[in-house]
């Protein structure tokens, strides 16, 4: 069913907390990410759990997401697949920033309950830059310019990259070419050290040109497993899961967790030092 009062409430709440946090003094962040997760699934509902107990030992700046937020109808939050299995972080006041997935584009909830009203834009906290894309259409102009002034403007030392259909994948969907044409040679020179990622439901990592990139696709929608090559794989794990990030200036650490608390995997990054090429 479609939401009254119950998702005015919510979009009230997620509005207070859209204005990008002010960059502070260069201390660490943490963060919780998640994508292709709101399904209305138990899988959903038990990711959500487990960030939920990670978020009360240690509270995170935001949730960021790799998209497809809301399906089932597409781009629409509803009781189903937003209010009911994301109770215990909408308790929690844990601001949200999110990306726009393909199911995104179908409705406006992206916006209106999750405060991303614009389809790219950029998050500074502390040593932090996180610059969100809109991968649905990788080829817009202005958008390329916005990356181009982003990476060359930035003075946050940690550089993270969140879009939603896949630069590098072995998944099901296929990776960009576009992107990796457009958009893969200024995370190189930008020094981007961590590219997050969904479309393809599952968690995987590879390493591609000095840049990690990290599929986080397992917050609740049926799970895809690797089908096709890909360069620099590093691990593929077909599970639901989440991901706790830790930032500091001069090291990103990415745990990939079930919901059972497990770590799938764990990897931790160097941030690039060194000037812009």
């Amino acid at each position: 069913m479609r939401i009254g009062a119950a998702l005015a409430a919510a979009v009230a709440l997620s509005a207070a907390a859209v204005p990008p946090a002010p960059a502070e003094a260069a201390s660490a962040v943490r963060f919780l990410a998640k994508g292709d997760w709101g399904y209305g699934s138990a899988a959903q509902a038990a990711v959500t759990r487990r960030m939920c107990a990670e978020a009360r030992r240690s509270r995170p700046a935001f949730v960021l997401t790799t998209g497809d937020n809301f399906y089932r109808p597409d781009g629409t939050a509803t009781a189903e697949n937003f209010l009911r299995p994301e109770t215990c972080l909408r308790a929690l006041g844990i601001p949200w920033r999110a990306t726009w997935g393909n199911h995104d584009l179908g409705g406006t909830s992206t916006a209106d309950v999750l405060g991303a009203r614009r389809r790219y834009y950029a998050v500074a906290r502390g040593p932090l830059r996180v610059i969100v894309l809109d991968a649905n259409d990788p080829a817009d102009p202005a958008q390329l310019r916005f990356l181009r002034r982003q990476l060359r403007r930035a003075t946050e030392p940690a550089r993270i990259v969140a879009l939603h259909q896949p630069v590098y994948t072995s998944g099901i969907h296929g990776p960009s070419a576009t992107a990796q044409r457009l958009w893969a040679p200024l995370f190189r020179r930008g020094r981007v050290a961590l590219v997050l990622q969904g479309h393809n439901h599952m968690y995987e990592r590879l390493g591609v040109g000095g840049v990690t990139y990290v599929t986080t696709g397992g917050g609740g929608a049926p799970l895809y497993p690797c089908v096709r090559p890909a360069r620099g794989l590093r691990a593929c794990v077909l599970a639901h899961h989440f991901l706790a990030v830790n930032v500091s200036a001069s090291r990103i650490s990415v745990r990939a967790v079930s919901p059972r608390g497990r770590t799938l995997d764990r990897v931790r990054i160097p941030v690039p030092a060194g000037k812009r090429s």
